[in-house]
């Protein structure tokens, strides 16, 4: 086994700042959809550190640190947390996935109703990377994954909409018409007042016999007529009725037959009005019974998403999907990192690797007896009846149980099926392991694995004959013995 190297760099410039880094006690971690790792003890002088042009040389989001060994590609960790313990300066850096964790959506809002998980990944890695001082160089995978987020609306929504939309313009327009039918009958009405010399505003009466009672007001009009014509017009002069002149008669009574003829006209106008607008609330009513089918579009807004980290976990504990950082070197002394994506997963079967316990596996994997249950009820977002739910159920055997899981992030009920299956998988084993310490052998020598490959485990564990494949979920690895960690999954 090859030694371990370590460099120091600031980022986000990446400045060199030691390139034999003399990290004791050190360790470093790859790990399956999680960053990298790398830890370790520094003597206190480091903290002074500068660089070549007078910058920290070791800083929390400052520096990065680089592992390698021959044979296999670097590990990269953004420095993020230093203290000190005695004489020595305590260092832990995290992977380049690290980075969106706790940082907030700055950007004006982000919305679809049809946007692919992995395309949302690639959207926030290439907003926070276009800020001042963000850009690590990341390249993230084009993998699509085909499950969309957000909810478009539905069709027949979609066309209850435009029905409502055509009759809310049928229903203005006979409205403005009805309007503009009254505002003409009443220039009609007040230019026969003018036309009498008087002043608008009263009534225009036509009747063969003298207007009494209140209809005798100096305000109104008396056109003294039938059905067969007008042969008068009368104004009250707070006395009696009084004849107003040819001319001021010949003047309004034009005035007076177009308002009379136009009174149909509005009446008409008015009830077309009211027949389109019942047809409008018809096919609002229609709209407002449909709304379950109303567009849910997936967001990013600067008020509600302040972590992009968790954002990134839950899509792809959500999708699912896997991811894994790599980082490779770009000639001598350039760093190259991209997001590697997999949907459904990432990983192979390592038919040329073993695992084998009291040879390359140190010690039997610790026996855990799983939580068991026969069925599983995920319930997701929504209130009350609303409420998102999926059931998984297993014929055991044993006696029925039933474990309840609240995943208020889930929103379609599919998430909630295949969460569902997921959770009772891990309830309906007999025994579980999930921790491995390796030695560093031929069977199955460091760096000839990644995370989320599957690796074939045989060998007496005590408590059983163990001979099936276990999925590497993280390696951990104390670099000055050379020893390995896994942790597996072994359903």
């Amino acid at each position: 086994m090859s030694d371990w190297r370590f460099h120091l760099l600031t980022v986000p410039d990446g400045e060199w700042v030691d390139r034999d880094l003399q990290l004791q006690k050190a360790k470093v971690s790859d790990a399956l959809s999680a960053p990298q790792g790398i830890s370790g003890e520094l003597p206190l002088g480091y903290r002074m550190l500068k660089t070549p042009t007078g910058k920290p040389g070791l800083s929390e989001w400052g520096s990065a640190i680089v592992a390698e060994q021959e044979g296999r590609d670097p590990i990269f960790a953004i420095v993020d947390g230093l203290n000190t313990e005695g004489d020595w300066l305590k260092v832990q850096a995290g992977g380049f996935t690290s980075y969106p964790m706790g940082m907030p959506w700055v950007d004006s809002e982000y919305s679809s109703t049809r946007v692919d998980a992995l395309d949302v990944v690639r959207l926030i890695w290439a907003r926070i990377q276009s800020k001042a001082n963000g850009d690590l160089g990341v390249v993230v995978d084009a993998t699509k994954s085909g499950i969309y987020l957000g909810k478009p609306e539905g069709a027949v929504l979609t066309k209850a909409k435009e029905v409502m939309a055509s009759k809310k313009a049928r229903m203005d327009a006979l409205a403005d018409q009805a309007v503009a039918e009254a505002e003409a009958l009443q220039y009609f009405a007040d230019s026969t007042f003018q036309a009498a010399g008087m002043a608008a505003g009263g009534l225009l009466i036509k009747q063969a016999s003298a207007p009494s009672g209140d209809k005798r007001s100096k305000k109104n009009l008396w056109f003294k007529g039938n059905s067969e014509g007008i042969t008068a017009l009368h104004k009250w002069d707070g006395r009696q009725w009084v004849e107003v002149s040819t001319a001021q008669f010949d003047a309004a009574i034009e005035f007076y037959f177009e308002w009379e003829d136009r009174k149909p006209i509005l009446a008409v106008a008015k009830a077309n009005a009211r027949a389109t607008k019942e047809a409008y609330n018809e096919a609002k009513s229609r709209v407002s019974d449909l709304s379950e089918q109303e567009a849910a579009p997936y967001t990013l807004n600067w008020w509600e998403t302040t972590d992009l980290g968790s954002v990134l976990t839950d899509l792809a504990t959500q999708t699912p999907f896997d991811y894994r950082e790599e980082t490779v070197w770009d000639g001598d002394d350039a760093l190259s990192h991209r997001l590697i994506l997999g949907y459904p997963d990432i990983g192979v079967k390592r038919e040329d690797l073993r695992l084998e316990i009291g040879v390359n596996v140190t010690a039997p994997p610790p026996l855990d007896e799983a939580d068991f249950a026969s069925e599983v009820v995920v319930l997701g977002a929504g209130e009350g009846r609303a409420t998102v739910r999926a059931t998984a159920t297993n014929n055991t055997g044993r006696l029925r149980r039933v474990a309840v899981v609240e995943r208020k992030e889930l929103s379609k009920t599919s998430q909630a099926t295949a969460q569902a299956r997921i959770e009772l998988a891990a309830r309906t084993s007999d025994w579980t392991f999930e921790d491995l310490e390796l030695l560093d052998h031929p069977m199955c020598p460091y760096g000839s694995f990644d995370a989320g490959d599957w690796l074939y485990l045989t060998g007496d564990a005590g408590w059983a004959q163990i001979d099936q494949w276990v999925r590497v979920m993280s390696i951990d690895i104390d670099c000055p013995t050379g020893r390995m960690s896994l942790k597996v999954s072994s359903n």
